[in-house]
């Protein structure tokens, strides 16, 4: 049985040709869920290179709706879309690429209420910019042995990580390697800036280590990825298992 269409094959024609994409792959790709938590800088054009890629299935959440601010790097919108919700924009554009990807949306910020939401998901994206999101995102997908994934950008500056949660693997999460449980005062994009261009590279970047995991193309798990937008400079870091960490036990 296909598990996509003609028109999806025809969309996807010159990406399914690599021989990465196997039909074994594509059965994978069609039946991963990725949640998007925050579709701002980083969250538009991660969604977009997925649904881009073959993926069929995205939970979009965010609770705000599209400012002026917001035109300078999240590519989903313009200023048509002004005063709208991010979610439903983001959702309509994203079907015009392809008409048959499922995606949900919750026009809320995520907190410990409805958190639940992201429990069928494959992946959890933390591109929320708040600490506290993070953390709360992060003990989540530990307890539930739900994949992890935190992107973040400050100034021309980003770092990636995934978390591989399954149960059979060493503890790693974002408390080993940042273990203040407050938010201390970090700088933020509202007061130090951002560049639209690094946060697109924030997004790209996570996109395919989505895909290098779930197909595993590559080992993505426990390496982050730090990138200097203005050296145009690439890091990748293993970062190893931290057994004082207070979610090791979960």
């Amino acid at each position: 049985m296909n598990n996509y269409s003609e028109t999806e094959y025809e969309i996807f024609s010159r990406l399914f040709i690599l021989n990465d994409f196997s039909e074994s792959n594509l059965k994978k790709l069609s039946q991963i869920r990725v949640g998007i938590v925050g579709i701002g800088g980083i969250g538009c054009p991660l969604s977009q290179y997925l649904v881009s890629s073959g993926l069929k299935k995205l939970l979009l959440v965010d609770g705000d709706i599209i400012e002026k601010s917001n035109l300078n790097r999240q590519i989903l919108f313009n200023l048509n879309d002004l005063g709208k919700k991010k979610v439903d924009v983001a959702k309509n554009r994203l079907q015009q690429i392809n008409t048959e990807c499922e995606i949900n949306v919750l026009d809320k910020n995520i907190n410990s209420n409805n958190v639940l939401t992201l429990h069928d998901c494959s992946i959890v994206v933390d591109a929320s910019d708040d600490w506290r999101t993070s953390k709360l995102l992060n003990e989540f997908c530990v307890t539930n042995s739900i994949n992890f994934l935190y992107s973040s950008v400050i100034k021309h500056d980003l770092q990636i990580i995934l978390f591989n949660n399954s149960k059979n693997n060493d503890h790693l999460c974002l408390n080993c390697i940042f273990p203040n449980k407050e938010d201390i005062d970090l700088p933020r994009c509202n007061t130090v800036g951002i560049s639209g261009i690094s946060a697109g590279l924030a997004g790209l970047i996570s996109a395919q280590k989505i895909i290098n995991f779930s197909l595993n193309l590559t080992n993505e798990a426990n390496n982050m990825t730090i990138f200097d937008g203005k050296k145009i400079s690439i890091e990748n870091i293993i970062i190893r298992s931290k057994n004082n960490c207070y979610l090791n036990s979960v």
